[in-house]
């Protein structure tokens, strides 16, 4: 291939050449196709601008409009020495109007434009002579600027600013999908809150129900806020008279902060706690809830900012009608209690209440039937309105229904005039409205049969509905006195899941599958294609100048193009052929029928014409034309990502060769494969000449006996010695870690090493686990269990227990089965298996519950700025909740400074990672480094007085 310039080459400014031009497009759309967020995709941006266009000191930033400053994202830190030359903000005064307009500024001569004065000696410092500030939109609106800087102004040439106008487009359509991604967090937060909040109130029901006394029933209570829902602290007190003096006494506590709520004594009459919470609950008789910031010096706050309670929820307890205690449940989070959580707490209190009128009715058996006359009287009042439908049955009638299980149901009676009648004649009347009348009658049959409690059960009804039954029965003194089923209506709730999978899979401007829908159907084809023998054909297409019609008639003209290219596409293709939209204006084809590469060229000609037709607009008519770019498998026997990016080559490549028509992929398209194939090779000479080497990273862990910190392991970091490069990290040779013929040599040779280290730090009395890195290849090869065998047994003195191989969630994606099965034959060995890069966007809570992985790892992206962004502290939060509830170790990796590590601890983190305790080091120095390691002090200030001690460490 040619390597003629791009712009014209001086001694100064070489210019680009065409390869270098390819590589950054390629790379761009590696970049964008890995989601990644923001801050990594402006470092990126700014590595390949440097790497491959040869740009001097590239400066990225976002608009703060208010402000009226550019704020710098990257570099992110500034390399030292270079502080003059990437200023922390910059004057939005100095922009021109054609960069607010989507248009690239190109400034010749920046030594002596106005507005700079302050950066002319760094330019000079620097060799700069001119600059280009590229804006990139979002939602139609400049959100950042890529600032590249170069010696000579005629490297700014018209073929390189074409180029930066495509990789700003590719940028801001990457920045859209990271807030689309955000959005769909959300939804799937809010999903799974409510399902929590309805689990509690379930559990409580149940102790509702058949607590024996009243310390059974407040302790039970609590456990199932703490332990089922996964807060902090909850306590119950009751009111107490003494003379005109109320005074409310803790009757159960469950969480942190034992010491003080065993004994708390509460005189409501203190001005100390007179704004308290449950100061607020006795005087309103309804719920609040308190924030313990905006109680200042009060001892209540005081007292709940030392336990790390950001929000507390105050529940009132009735007794015949009067406010008897206090439910208080404290979170770690302020925005803990929504308006369908407080609801769902209400019903709880409520539940609660009931049961302990129940409770102090007495146990004598005419008593106790009594009793249940006036609480089921008692019940219907207070839960006449409440959205759970209640029935309950005795002696084979109607006692109680309550007007929302009439409602549910669709019964004309109300709840009185339902009151002793028959249950068969009831249960005839509720069957109409069920989907399937005979299965659900076969159902409550088999309930009643086994007599054992339902909880939570999926039921359908008619018109679309669901419906959650739970049933239970009663029981005084171990005799059966009837049975409770209550039904929710989760109709809304089935919705909104629905709604969240349709976010996931489905573009939703112009209702096709997305990008990773797209996926997972070649993944299927390609599998279908080889079972059957046939070919596919996987193309992209991208508009045409699509971007002028964004500028020239608003994104509202863009979107309605954007839809009617869809239709037109859809229409062209057979039955089983595939159309997806990529993002922006880029869309994806799947041809499952692809009988000769002809075929293939006769469906481009028809969707390229199709697309040329005049399509009109209110008053206008547009014309369009697309590039189209294909490759066929399996002759290109790629994976499902690889094929797209082949394709996406391809349509680049008709791009350029005049646009508004197709090209088919081929080798000489893929610059970048070139170069990974020359690294490839340097990997394979490196394992072969012996110069892979090993640093270890230590890994510290609270001990929770004494409090202190101590090293309890050391992951494995793979280096390679490359005569032109010096040592290398993997990551720049990190395909060649999962190629097909080197992904086992490497994993074989990493996994006798690490255990060699193991064996010698064994030798001089120093007993640490240490972490593998295995690749997805390796880890799903027959061949594999053999390999850890093999590798344990060249080295007895070591102990599986010692040995944890860290794996991404790539294996359980495409073969989750395979991947299982592997995971347990390591954990019956007692070796642990760690899941990488957790919370990155890829992994997901299904693997966690369906792998038997011991440890968990938060990814550094999210502690590197967990400071300063409180989404990461929420995300590093939530899981490490989850991780205690399923009995999971959690580590922070990437852990820079004292501050972040004090943060994590303070979440709950008992196992920290990064480059603040240390940096990677030979095996040989690790033993002397582990005896003279001290932790930082505030680390042990910074532990919460109960930590988790059922948290395994990765021993």
């Amino acid at each position: 291939m040619s390597s003629t310039p791009i712009g014209p080459a001086t001694s100064e400014s070489p210019g680009v050449s065409v390869e270098h031009f390819y590589a950054a497009l390629a790379d761009i759309g590696d970049l964008v196709a890995a989601m990644p967020r923001p801050q990594a995709l402006y470092a990126g941006v700014m590595d390949i601008f440097e790497r491959h266009l040869g740009a001097m000191r590239v400066l990225v930033g976002e608009i703060d409009h208010e402000a009226g400053v550019l704020r710098r994202r990257a570099p992110d830190p500034v390399p030292e020495g270079q502080e003059d030359i990437y200023p922390e903000l910059v004057s939005l005064a100095i922009a021109r109007p054609r960069f607010w307009e989507g248009k690239i500024e190109v400034e010749p001569n920046i030594v002596e434009a106005p507005g700079r004065e302050a950066l002319r000696p760094a330019y000079a410092r620097h060799g700069i002579r001119a600059s280009a500030a590229v804006p990139v939109r979002c939602f139609g609106k400049v959100h950042a600027a890529l600032i590249l800087r170069a010696r000579d102004p005629a490297f700014f040439a018209p073929e390189l600013l074409q180029l930066l106008e495509r990789v700003a487009l590719s940028v801001g359509h990457a920045l859209e999908g990271d807030v689309q991604r955000t959005r769909l967090d959300r939804s799937l937060l809010a999903a799974e809150r409510s399902q929590l909040a309805l689990r509690i109130l379930s559990e409580t029901l149940k102790v509702a129900t058949h607590a024996g006394n009243e310390e059974e029933l407040f302790n039970q209570a609590c456990r199932v806020v703490v332990e089922t829902g996964g807060y902090p602290v909850c306590w119950m007190g009751l009111l107490e008279q003494g003379g005109s003096t109320q005074t409310l006494k803790a009757r159960a506590h469950a969480g942190r902060g034992a010491e003080t709520y065993q004994a708390l004594e509460i005189q409501l009459a203190d001005l100390d706690i007179s704004t308290s919470v449950s100061a607020a609950v006795i005087k309103s008789g309804e719920a609040r809830v308190k924030l313990p910031r905006e109680g200042g010096a009060q001892g209540w706050a005081v007292h709940a900012r030392q336990l790390e309670l950001r929000a507390l929820l105050g529940l009132p307890l009735r007794l015949r009608g009067q406010i008897g205690g206090v439910i208080v449940i404290g979170a770690s989070s302020e925005d803990a209690f929504s308006g369908a959580e407080l609801r769902i707490f209400d019903e709880m209190a409520q539940e609660l209440s009931l049961g302990l009128e129940r409770l102090r009715a007495g146990k004598a058996q005419f008593l106790a039937e009594q009793e249940l006359k006036l609480s089921l009287r008692r019940f219907q009042a207070i839960l006449a309105s409440r959205y759970a439908g209640i029935l309950v049955l005795d002696n084979e009638r109607v006692q109680f229904c309550n007007a929302t299980f009439c409602r549910l149901f669709e019964l004309a009676e109300t709840p009185d005039q339902l009151v002793g009648m028959s249950s068969t004649m009831l249960h005839e009347r509720i069957l109409e409205v069920f989907a399937n009348p005979d299965q659900e009658l076969e159902r409550i049959r088999s309930i009643l049969l086994d007599a054992a409690p339902v909880e939570l059960e999926e039921v359908a009804l008619d018109r679309g509905r669901t419906y959650l039954r739970s049933f239970a029965p009663i029981t005084f003194d171990d005799r059966p006195h009837g049975r409770v089923w209550q039904y929710i209506d989760i109709t809304e709730r089935k919705a909104q899941e629905a709604e969240v999978e349709r976010l996931a899979y489905y573009d939703p401007l112009t209702a096709l599958p997305n990008r990773r829908l797209f996926l997972e159907l070649l993944e299927q084809g390609r599998g279908q294609a080889r079972r059957h023998q046939v070919r596919l054909a996987v193309g992209v297409l991208d508009l045409d100048d699509f971007k002028h019609i964004n500028d020239q008639f608003g994104h509202a003209a863009g979107d309605e193009v954007l839809g009617r290219v869809a239709r037109r596409i859809a229409a062209v293709l057979r039955d089983g052929d595939v159309v997806a939209r990529l993002g922006g204006d880029k869309f994806a084809l799947l041809l499952t029928h692809a009988n000769s590469e002809h075929d293939a060229r006769l469906t481009s000609a028809s969707i390229l014409e199709t697309l040329r037709y005049p399509m009109p607009w209110e008053d206008k008519v547009l014309h369009l034309s697309a590039s189209l770019g294909w490759t066929f498998y399996p002759q290109d026997a790629a994976d499902a990502e690889t094929l797209l990016g082949h394709a996406d080559l391809a349509m680049y490549d008709a791009k350029d060769q005049g646009r508004d028509r197709e090209q088919v992929y081929s080798s000489a398209m893929a610059l970048v494969n070139i170069e990974q194939r020359s690294m490839k090779a340097r990997v394979a000479a490196a394992l072969e000449d012996g110069r892979m080497t090993l640093r270890f990273h230590p890994i510290v862990a609270l001990d929770t006996a004494s409090g202190d910190w101590r090293v309890v392991g050391a992951e494995a970091l793979l280096r390679m010695h490359d005569a032109a490069l010096g040592l290398l990290s993997p990551a720049l040779f990190h395909h060649a870690l999962d190629d097909a013929k080197l992904a086992r040599p490497i994993g074989r040779y990493v996994l006798d090493r690490a255990l060699r280290a193991s064996a010698a730090w064994l030798n001089k009395g120093v007993r640490l686990s240490v972490a593998v890195n295995i690749s997805t290849r390796h880890l799903m090869q027959q061949e594999f269990i053999a390999d850890i065998d093999e590798a344990l047994a060249a080295h007895p003195e070591v102990d599986a227990t010692l040995l944890c191989i860290e794996i991404t969630e790539t294996g359980p994606l495409v073969d989750p089965t395979g991947a299982r099965q592997v995971i347990d034959e390591c954990r019956a060995r007692g070796i642990n298996v760690s899941l990488d890069d957790f919370g990155t966007g890829n992994a997901s809570l299904s693997h966690v519950q369906q792998m038997d992985v011991g440890t968990l790892k938060i990814d550094q992206s999210f502690v590197r700025d967990i400071l300063v962004e409180p989404r990461n502290i929420a995300i590093a939060a939530g899981i490490l909740t989850t991780a205690r509830l399923l009995k999971i170790a959690v580590i922070a990796e990437g852990v820079e400074t004292e501050e972040q590590g004090v943060l994590l601890i303070s979440l709950g983190c008992g196992q920290l990672q990064g480059h603040v305790i240390a940096e990677p080091m030979l095996a040989t120095a690790i033993p002397a480094w582990v005896e003279n390691w001290v932790y930082p002090a505030s680390w042990r200030l910074a532990a919460p007085v109960v930590l988790e001690r059922r948290q395994p460490n990765i021993n």
